[in-house]
């Protein structure tokens, strides 16, 4: 029974999660989201599809949903989806099947993995340690031979969705859980001088390699983020750049929050790795 995983990643949690599951199923095709985008239309081909791609705003990435758009699924019966998270609670299990009722077909099986968070604005943030990203790895293989089982088998499962929220209060949480998910699909990517590059760059353009929308060119050897061009809000950018040197700018405190934080790649995600998403 074939397989096929698209997935999308920032900074290689995704990416890492992708490619273990790739290793566990025979027949399995790992196909970058961000490469087939540059079709009018996506065909699924094989029997089982899935999608793999961390939470942003406690909802599915700009990609992704741009996926579901285009994708063409008729051929295929079988729909699952893993969310990589910091383990904030994670509200986009509801629009990927909403995008596949549409196509008269289910989501039939949903994960959740906790990794390692790459967001240094947040209070949150730490870098991680040797041995914190060696009980992660732990833990998410574990956590792939159940999703594997659960593929092989075409069964339902709904993985538990709870994480971290703003309040103890549910009701308090109504608002932001839904607003988030709001600011990251249709505010974020219009938001101008979001990132910037600091005295630190030294103008190599591994942030314009790694970008999958293709925002970032280099000009005048710094970086650009082009206005008309969409961002996905991934992170790529300001995680593998060397010099620690792209943060982010709050144009509303008139600040940067990100120096000095530190920043997280995968350790098994590579420049080329991210880069390659691109093309398919």
């Amino acid at each position: 029974m074939s397989t096929e995983i698209f997935y999308f990643s920032g900074t290689g949690n995704s990416l890492y999660v992708a490619r273990e599951l790739q290793k566990l199923i025979s027949e399995a095709e790992l196909i970058p989201i961000a490469g087939v985008l540059k079709s009018d239309s996506i065909k699924t081909k094989a029997n089982n599809v899935g999608i793999v791609f961390p939470c942003h705003g406690l909802t599915i990435p700009i990609p992704v949903k741009e996926f579901l758009k285009k994708v063409d699924a008729k051929s295929s019966d079988y729909f699952f989806a893993i969310a990589t998270r910091g383990g904030t609670i994670f509200r986009g299990f509801p629009i990927i099947a909403k995008f596949l009722n549409k196509l008269g077909k289910s989501l039939n099986a949903t994960f959740v993995i906790n990794m390692c968070m790459n967001d240094p604005k947040l209070k949150s943030f730490t870098v991680p340690t040797n041995e914190e990203l060696k009980n992660i790895e732990i833990n998410v293989q574990q956590k792939l031979e159940v999703i594997k089982k659960t593929i092989i088998h075409q069964e339902n499962y709904q993985d538990d969705i709870s994480g971290v929220t703003f309040s103890r209060f549910g009701l308090l949480n109504y608002i932001p859980e839904r607003l988030i998910p709001f600011m990251v699909h249709h505010v974020a990517t219009k938001v101008k001088n979001y990132f910037h590059s600091d005295s630190k760059c030294t103008g190599c353009g591994i942030c314009e390699e790694v970008c999958p929308s293709q925002k970032i060119i280099m000009k005048n050897n710094k970086p650009l983020w082009q206005r008309n061009v969409e961002c996905y809000n991934c992170y790529a950018c300001l995680n593998f750049c060397p010099k620690e040197a792209i943060q982010i700018y709050s144009k509303i405190w008139m600040k940067s929050y990100t120096p000095e934080r530190g920043r997280y790649p995968h350790p098994y995600a590579t420049v080329k790795d991210i880069s390659m998403q691109k093309s398919i």
